[in-house]
């Protein structure tokens, strides 16, 4: 009935859903994209939109559709998980930067002063909601969001709809990807961190030297000031590293699915 109406092929549909079911699982749990904030029809919209740009330039097309509506189900559950595991990779570089940020608050005393994020549904701590807005300024300024939609295209040059290994995706490949994730958080904590550390080692010895001074009292104000002011000195080279971070991250997020 569609082919003869408007003249779409049932092979046309097929590759089309299989576009459309990776786009929109990448788009669902991606920082910025994929947030409470934004309405449900811009991001069906989006991923719509850039499902019909990427059709006509993709790799390889189906040349007919599967033989039979479980084995579309089965091509359709695995560009879900593609789609899933872009996503998500993009989603864990935003966490990581976000978790140095967390380290940073906790040694300096804020953790106690968490408040509720409604975009992530989450409890933060004041220093985690500084991070993320310049890391999402960052992410602009790099053209990050021109980046995440290319990259994502390119995964369809790269690996077409329905040849997916997803061996590779869980594979291991995935765990240095990770691990990476979680040193770039300890150094974007490190200065701060080793400043705090040396100033706590400082307070013990004014407390050796003065056993009338409150320590523990004064080690607040000073550990709040000490990170405040690493952190003002730093920020310059820390937008130099999250902008590298985020050219790096999504090299690596296409390899993924690079047999």
């Amino acid at each position: 009935m569609l082919s003869e109406v408007f003249g779409i092929s049932p092979e046309w549909s097929a590759n089309f859903l299989l576009v459309l079911a990776r786009i929109t699982a990448a788009i669902a749990p991606m920082p910025l994209f994929g947030t409470q904030g934004v309405p449900a029809q811009t991001k069906v919209g989006l991923a719509v939109l850039l499902a019909l740009i990427v059709l006509p330039l993709q790799g390889a097309p189906l040349s007919e559709p599967p033989v039979n509506i479980f084995a579309f189900a089965a091509v359709l559950g695995s560009e879900v998980l593609v789609g899933l595991s872009i996503g998500i990779a993009v989603a864990m570089v935003f966490h990581a930067l976000e978790m140095g940020a967390t380290l940073i608050g906790v040694q300096m005393g804020f953790g106690v002063g968490a408040v509720f994020d409604p975009l992530s549904g989450a409890h933060v701590g004041t220093l985690d909601q500084f991070y993320r807005v310049v890391v999402t300024l960052v992410f602009f300024a790099v053209n990050g969001h021109y980046l995440v939609i290319q990259g994502l295209l390119h995964t369809f040059e790269v690996v077409p709809p329905g040849s997916a290994d997803l061996t590779l995706i869980a594979g291991e490949r995935v765990v240095p990807f990770f691990a990476a994730l979680f040193v770039t958080a300890v150094r974007i904590a490190l200065p701060v961190m080793g400043a705090l550390m040396l100033t706590e080692l400082a307070m013990v010895l004014v407390g050796r030297t003065v056993p009338q001074m409150n320590v523990l009292v004064e080690s607040f104000p000073a550990k709040i000031g000490v990170g405040l002011l690493v952190m003002a000195a730093s920020m310059p080279l820390m937008v130099a590293f999250i902008g590298a971070v985020f050219g790096r991250a999504l090299i690596d997020v296409n390899r993924f699915l690079v047999p």
